[in-house]
């Protein structure tokens, strides 16, 4: 007698579904690649997980995870700082009365004013509005965060001393002035306070020079899109 050993129609059918199973498997993984791929090229820069789950014992499972871009390492930290534009500001001195000429300016009198640009990239400009061009009436500076709402800003003005100037320095280059300002920035973004200190140095760039060493207060207003005025 023939014996035949048949598959039972039960077994035949659990073999193809594992194998529908694991064909399916393929295919998602192939989308979820191809979908993944595609995503990165519209963005620039490198990509994190958003979530991390610790693997565990148990059957496999598939996850879902978000990505967030990442910006590139070793931006400053000033970028999108709210001291970041275009401001009006005027120097006051402060604690100068008392020092021989010719720096013994009465407090609260100007010693400076103008326009003052803090650059998001962690540099500063500054023009003055009461200095004479030929003695120089530009600045350069860096500046940082410190604080919530403080900053440090260090600027270096180029001076000249023009003929009959009056403080009768000999004509040429006058030296570096390098102007310290310690500000806070008030709680709607649109106004500062601090202080600084100006030291005048001579041509050679080290040596203390006239008018030497002078302090004061400073207070600064944004200048915006809608500004028609430079009053405080």
């Amino acid at each position: 007698m023939k014996i035949t050993n048949l598959e039972s129609p039960l077994a035949r059918l659990r073999a193809a579904c594992r194998g529908l199973a694991c064909l399916g498997l393929m295919l998602l993984g192939a989308a979820f690649v191809q979908q993944a791929s595609a995503g990165c090229l519209q963005y620039e820069g490198p990509f994190k997980p958003s979530v991390w789950q610790q693997p565990g014992a148990g059957p496999a499972t598939l996850t879902k995870v978000g990505f967030r871009y990442v910006a590139d390492e070793g931006w400053p930290d000033h970028f999108g700082a709210p001291i970041v534009g275009l401001w009006h500001f005027t120097y006051l001195s402060s604690g100068n009365a008392s020092k021989p000429p010719p720096i013994n300016i009465p407090d609260g009198a100007m010693v400076d004013g103008g326009n003052t640009i803090w650059f998001a990239d962690g540099n500063e400009l500054t023009y003055s509005g009461v200095r004479d061009p030929t003695t120089g009436a530009t600045c350069l500076g860096v500046w940082k965060q410190t604080g919530e709402r403080t900053y440090v800003l260090n600027h270096i003005g180029l001076s000249w001393n023009p003929p009959n100037n009056p403080a009768n320095a000999p004509v040429g280059p006058g030296g570096p002035a390098f102007i310290k300002q310690y500000v806070t920035l008030s709680r709607d973004g649109n106004s500062y306070t601090g202080t600084f200190t100006i030291t005048q140095l001579g041509p050679d760039g080290k040596t203390l020079a006239l008018p030497g060493v002078i302090t004061g207060n400073i207070v600064a207003t944004r200048v915006n899109i809608n500004t028609t005025t430079q009053e405080p």
